[in-house]
C-alpha cells in the first residue's frame, strides 16, 4: 500500500503518551468527586478531544467539561507532558518512510503545542515535514485536521493515508476521503477498526513499515 504522504496519529500512535494523561486525569476526576475507574477504563480518554470525552463518558454539560479540561490541562502542562515515550519501532518506521522519499505528517486532536514539544524533546521533528493539532477546542475535531495536514503536504486524497489508534483516526480520514491503518497499541476497543472502516489493522510499527513500503 505505498503512498507518497503518510499521517500518523500522535498519543497512543507515535508515542505512549498514556502515563501523563491518566496520572493527570484521574486526579482530576477525583478532586472532583468522580469516579475515575482503572486505568484501562481511562483508556477511551486517549484519542479524542478531553471535552468530547469527558460529556459522552461523564454525562457533564458543556460548561462542566470546559471546567474539567482547563484543570486536566494545567496539571498536564506542569506535570504530565513529558510522561511518555516513542512507540516500539516508530523511530525506525519514520527513518525508513523518510529514506524512501515519503512525506509525513502529525494530525492529532491533542493541542499542537504538546504535540510539538515532545517530538522535539525526544529529537523527532526531523521526520515530520508538517505538524498539525488542536489549535483550539473549537477546532479540535479530527477531519479538520486530517484536512489541514493534507493541505499542508499538498497531499492528494488518492495518493495519502492515515494511521492511527482509534476510531476517531479511522473516521476523520474517511471524511477525507483517505484511508486508515489501525495500530493496535492497546487503547482501542475489540472490533473498533473494523466498525470504523479501517482498511487494515497492524500490530506493531514492523508490520506497518512493511505495508506502507510494500
Amino acid at each position: 500500500m505505498y503512498k507518497r504522504y503518510v499521517l500518523f496519529d500522535f498519543d497512543g500512535t507515535l508515542f505512549d503518551t498514556s502515563p501523563g494523561i491518566l496520572r493527570c486525569l484521574r486526579a482530576v476526576l477525583e478532586k472532583n468527586g468522580m469516579d475515575a475507574h482503572t486505568d484501562r477504563w481511562l483508556h477511551r480518554f486517549i484519542g479524542p478531544p478531553v471535552i468530547d470525552a469527558l460529556m459522552e463518558f461523564y454525562g457533564v454539560s458543556r460548561e462542566e467539561a470546559e471546567r474539567l479540561k482547563s484543570e486536566y490541562r494545567v496539571l498536564y502542562r506542569a506535570e504530565g507532558v513529558y510522561e511518555c515515550a516513542p512507540m516500539e519501532g516508530a523511530e525506525d518506521c519514520l527513518r525508513a518512510l523518510r529514506a524512501a522519499g515519503v512525506k509525513i505528517a502529525v494530525a492529532t486532536s491533542k493541542p499542537e503545542y504538546f504535540a510539538v514539544q515532545i517530538l522535539e524533546r525526544f529529537k523527532f521533528t526531523e521526520y515530520f515535514d508538517a505538524v498539525c493539532g488542536a489549535e483550539s477546542d473549537a477546532h479540535s475535531g479530527k477531519a479538520e485536521i486530517v484536512a489541514r495536514a493534507l493541505k499542508k503536504l499538498n497531499a492528494p486524497a488518492d495518493d495519502a493515508v492515515m494511521v492511527g489508534d482509534r476510531k476517531y483516526d479511522v473516521l476523520g480520514a474517511k471524511a477525507c476521503k483517505i484511508p486508515c491503518i489501525g495500530l493496535d497499541s492497546g487503547f482501542a476497543e475489540e472490533g473498533e477498526f473494523a466498525a470504523a472502516g479501517a482498511v487494515a489493522v497492524v500490530s506493531g510499527f514492523r508490520e506497518l513499515t512493511e505495508m506502507l513500503l510494500g
